[in-house]
Protein backbone atom coordinates (compact mmCIF):
# COMPACT_ATOMS: atom_id res chain seq x y z
CA UNK A 1 0.00 0.00 0.00
CA UNK A 2 1.39 3.43 -0.68
CA UNK A 3 2.86 5.62 1.98
CA UNK A 4 0.97 9.16 2.32
CA UNK A 5 2.78 12.17 2.32
CA UNK A 6 1.67 13.66 5.66
CA UNK A 7 3.44 12.23 9.07
CA UNK A 8 4.60 14.07 12.36
CA UNK A 9 7.76 15.19 10.32
CA UNK A 10 6.04 16.68 7.45
CA UNK A 11 3.47 18.86 9.21
CA UNK A 12 4.33 21.87 10.69
CA UNK A 13 4.44 22.12 14.02
CA UNK A 14 1.92 25.16 14.36
CA UNK A 15 -0.66 23.10 12.74
CA UNK A 16 -0.33 20.01 15.05
CA UNK A 17 -0.18 22.21 18.01
CA UNK A 18 -3.48 23.87 16.79
CA UNK A 19 -4.83 20.32 16.13
CA UNK A 20 -3.91 19.45 19.90
CA UNK A 21 -5.44 22.48 21.42
CA UNK A 22 -8.42 21.61 19.97
CA UNK A 23 -8.78 17.62 20.81
CA UNK A 24 -7.63 18.99 24.23
CA UNK A 25 -10.98 21.34 24.40
CA UNK A 26 -12.88 19.43 22.54
CA UNK A 27 -12.68 16.71 24.79
CA UNK A 28 -13.23 18.67 28.05
CA UNK A 29 -16.43 19.82 26.26
CA UNK A 30 -17.23 16.25 25.75
CA UNK A 31 -16.18 14.90 29.26
CA UNK A 32 -14.76 12.17 27.64
CA UNK A 33 -11.33 10.86 28.86
CA UNK A 34 -9.82 10.52 25.07
CA UNK A 35 -9.76 12.36 21.57
CA UNK A 36 -7.60 11.36 18.74
CA UNK A 37 -6.74 11.98 14.93
CA UNK A 38 -5.56 8.59 13.70
CA UNK A 39 -3.66 8.14 10.45
CA UNK A 40 -3.57 5.66 8.04
CA UNK A 41 0.07 5.08 6.28
CA UNK A 42 1.29 2.12 4.23
CA UNK A 43 -0.08 -1.03 6.47
CA UNK A 44 -0.01 1.02 9.55
CA UNK A 45 -2.60 3.13 11.23
CA UNK A 46 -1.20 5.73 13.78
CA UNK A 47 -2.44 7.08 16.70
CA UNK A 48 -1.00 10.98 15.32
CA UNK A 49 -2.49 12.82 18.22
CA UNK A 50 -3.65 12.20 21.68
CA UNK A 51 -5.86 14.31 23.93
CA UNK A 52 -4.03 15.40 26.92
CA UNK A 53 -6.78 14.40 29.41
CA UNK A 54 -6.79 12.71 32.31
CA UNK A 55 -7.91 8.72 32.08
CA UNK A 56 -6.38 9.20 28.98
CA UNK A 57 -5.10 5.63 27.48
CA UNK A 58 -4.67 6.08 24.21
CA UNK A 59 -0.54 7.46 23.31
CA UNK A 60 0.19 9.48 20.39
CA UNK A 61 2.66 7.66 17.99
CA UNK A 62 1.15 4.52 18.89
CA UNK A 63 0.34 2.20 15.58
CA UNK A 64 -1.14 -0.57 14.67
CA UNK A 65 -1.51 -2.92 11.36
CA UNK A 66 -3.70 -1.51 8.90
CA UNK A 67 -6.61 -3.12 8.12
CA UNK A 68 -7.29 -5.93 10.71
CA UNK A 69 -6.00 -3.38 13.71
CA UNK A 70 -9.84 -4.26 15.36
CA UNK A 71 -10.05 -0.07 16.09
CA UNK A 72 -13.38 1.35 16.40
CA UNK A 73 -11.37 4.19 13.74
CA UNK A 74 -10.94 1.25 10.98
CA UNK A 75 -14.72 0.63 10.94
CA UNK A 76 -15.35 4.24 10.71
CA UNK A 77 -12.91 4.21 7.66
CA UNK A 78 -14.10 1.56 5.93
CA UNK A 79 -18.18 2.80 6.49
CA UNK A 80 -16.82 6.54 4.94
CA UNK A 81 -18.96 8.29 7.12
CA UNK A 82 -20.23 8.67 11.07
CA UNK A 83 -19.26 6.01 13.46
CA UNK A 84 -21.24 6.34 16.58
CA UNK A 85 -20.97 3.62 19.38
CA UNK A 86 -22.93 4.03 22.31
CA UNK A 87 -21.52 1.19 24.43
CA UNK A 88 -19.35 -1.41 22.86
CA UNK A 89 -20.30 -4.11 25.87
CA UNK A 90 -24.57 -3.91 24.39
CA UNK A 91 -23.37 -4.37 21.18
CA UNK A 92 -22.49 -7.62 19.39
CA UNK A 93 -20.20 -5.99 16.70
CA UNK A 94 -18.07 -4.41 19.90
CA UNK A 95 -18.73 -6.31 23.27
CA UNK A 96 -15.62 -8.74 22.66
CA UNK A 97 -13.50 -5.76 21.30
CA UNK A 98 -9.69 -5.29 23.12
CA UNK A 99 -10.76 -1.89 24.12
CA UNK A 100 -13.98 -2.19 25.19
CA UNK A 101 -13.08 -5.46 27.30
CA UNK A 102 -9.47 -5.02 27.65
CA UNK A 103 -9.33 -0.64 28.23
CA UNK A 104 -13.11 -0.43 29.25
CA UNK A 105 -13.35 2.06 26.18
CA UNK A 106 -16.46 1.54 25.23
CA UNK A 107 -18.21 4.54 23.66
CA UNK A 108 -16.71 6.03 20.45
CA UNK A 109 -17.93 8.85 18.30
CA UNK A 110 -15.86 9.33 15.25
CA UNK A 111 -15.66 10.85 11.19
CA UNK A 112 -13.02 9.70 8.89
CA UNK A 113 -10.94 12.48 7.59
CA UNK A 114 -10.21 12.95 3.59
CA UNK A 115 -7.55 13.94 1.47
CA UNK A 116 -8.86 16.32 -1.63
CA UNK A 117 -8.39 13.65 -4.05
CA UNK A 118 -10.75 11.65 -1.68
CA UNK A 119 -8.32 9.32 -0.52
CA UNK A 120 -8.52 8.96 3.15
CA UNK A 121 -5.91 10.64 5.96
CA UNK A 122 -7.74 8.89 9.09
CA UNK A 123 -10.09 10.08 11.45
CA UNK A 124 -10.88 12.15 14.08
CA UNK A 125 -12.64 10.34 17.19
CA UNK A 126 -13.91 10.46 21.09
CA UNK A 127 -13.85 8.03 23.29
CA UNK A 128 -15.49 7.25 26.05
CA UNK A 129 -15.01 5.28 28.88
CA UNK A 130 -18.60 4.98 30.48
CA UNK A 131 -22.09 4.85 28.05
CA UNK A 132 -22.21 7.91 25.70
CA UNK A 133 -24.62 8.50 22.91
CA UNK A 134 -23.81 11.79 22.60
CA UNK A 135 -26.08 14.13 20.73
CA UNK A 136 -26.80 15.76 17.58
CA UNK A 137 -24.40 18.72 19.00
CA UNK A 138 -21.71 16.58 19.37
CA UNK A 139 -21.98 15.60 15.95
CA UNK A 140 -22.00 18.67 14.55
CA UNK A 141 -19.05 19.30 16.52
CA UNK A 142 -16.95 16.84 15.29
CA UNK A 143 -17.76 17.46 11.63
CA UNK A 144 -16.80 20.91 11.41
CA UNK A 145 -13.22 19.38 13.23
CA UNK A 146 -13.34 16.73 9.77
CA UNK A 147 -13.67 19.59 7.76
CA UNK A 148 -11.24 21.89 9.24
CA UNK A 149 -8.73 19.68 9.15
CA UNK A 150 -9.54 18.41 5.74
CA UNK A 151 -9.53 22.81 4.58
CA UNK A 152 -5.61 22.58 5.94
CA UNK A 153 -4.76 19.07 4.18
CA UNK A 154 -6.02 21.27 1.12
CA UNK A 155 -4.12 24.24 1.71
CA UNK A 156 -0.85 22.47 2.16
CA UNK A 157 -0.95 20.50 -0.80
CA UNK A 158 -1.93 23.59 -2.69
CA UNK A 159 0.50 25.52 -1.19
CA UNK A 160 3.34 22.59 -1.83
CA UNK A 161 2.29 22.80 -5.73
CA UNK A 162 2.51 26.52 -5.75
CA UNK A 163 6.20 26.26 -3.98
CA UNK A 164 7.05 23.43 -6.83
CA UNK A 165 6.00 25.37 -9.91
CA UNK A 166 7.87 28.41 -8.44
CA UNK A 167 10.95 26.21 -8.59
CA UNK A 168 10.16 24.59 -11.57
CA UNK A 169 9.90 28.33 -13.20
CA UNK A 170 12.92 29.55 -11.59
CA UNK A 171 15.30 26.53 -12.99
CA UNK A 172 13.62 26.83 -16.54
CA UNK A 173 14.84 30.63 -16.34
CA UNK A 174 18.55 30.01 -15.57
CA UNK A 175 21.13 29.93 -17.81
CA UNK A 176 22.63 26.27 -17.88
CA UNK A 177 25.36 25.00 -19.17
CA UNK A 178 25.01 22.53 -22.09
CA UNK A 179 27.49 20.74 -24.22
CA UNK A 180 27.87 21.40 -27.62
CA UNK A 181 29.10 18.08 -28.42
CA UNK A 182 26.93 15.37 -26.70
CA UNK A 183 24.24 18.13 -25.17
CA UNK A 184 24.46 17.08 -22.11
CA UNK A 185 23.33 19.37 -19.19
CA UNK A 186 25.41 20.54 -16.34
CA UNK A 187 23.66 20.67 -12.91
CA UNK A 188 24.47 22.57 -9.56
CA UNK A 189 26.30 19.46 -8.54
CA UNK A 190 28.58 19.31 -11.01
CA UNK A 191 27.61 16.57 -12.60
CA UNK A 192 26.91 16.00 -16.76
CA UNK A 193 23.53 14.82 -17.47
CA UNK A 194 21.11 14.12 -20.33
CA UNK A 195 18.49 16.88 -21.47
CA UNK A 196 15.71 14.11 -20.50
CA UNK A 197 17.18 13.93 -17.02
CA UNK A 198 17.70 17.64 -16.19
CA UNK A 199 14.00 17.81 -17.18
CA UNK A 200 12.85 14.80 -14.85
CA UNK A 201 14.65 16.39 -11.71
CA UNK A 202 12.91 19.57 -11.97
CA UNK A 203 9.88 18.98 -12.74
CA UNK A 204 8.97 15.99 -12.44
CA UNK A 205 8.11 15.29 -15.98
CA UNK A 206 9.41 11.81 -18.01
CA UNK A 207 10.15 12.21 -21.50
CA UNK A 208 8.24 10.24 -24.16
CA UNK A 209 10.88 9.64 -27.02
CA UNK A 210 9.43 10.25 -30.93
CA UNK A 211 10.80 11.80 -33.42
CA UNK A 212 10.41 15.15 -35.03
CA UNK A 213 9.59 15.84 -39.12
CA UNK A 214 12.72 17.11 -39.78
CA UNK A 215 14.79 14.01 -38.51
CA UNK A 216 12.13 11.64 -39.83
CA UNK A 217 12.85 13.27 -43.49
CA UNK A 218 16.37 12.87 -42.71
CA UNK A 219 16.64 9.10 -41.86
CA UNK A 220 14.15 8.49 -44.61
CA UNK A 221 16.64 9.71 -47.27
CA UNK A 222 19.54 6.99 -46.28
CA UNK A 223 17.45 4.65 -47.34
CA UNK A 224 15.95 5.72 -50.52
Amino acid sequence: MKKKPFNRESLTEDILHEWQHMLNDVADIFGVPAGLITRVDGNEIEILLSSETEGNPYPANYTSQYPDSGWYCEHTLKSRGLNLIPDALQDPQWKDNAAAVGMHMVSYLGMPINYPDGGQFGTVCFIDNKQNAHNELHIKVVEQIKRMVELTLRIILAQKEISSRDRLLHDLSKIYPICCYCKKIKEDTGEWVSVEQYVRDISGAMASHGICPQCYEKEIKQFT
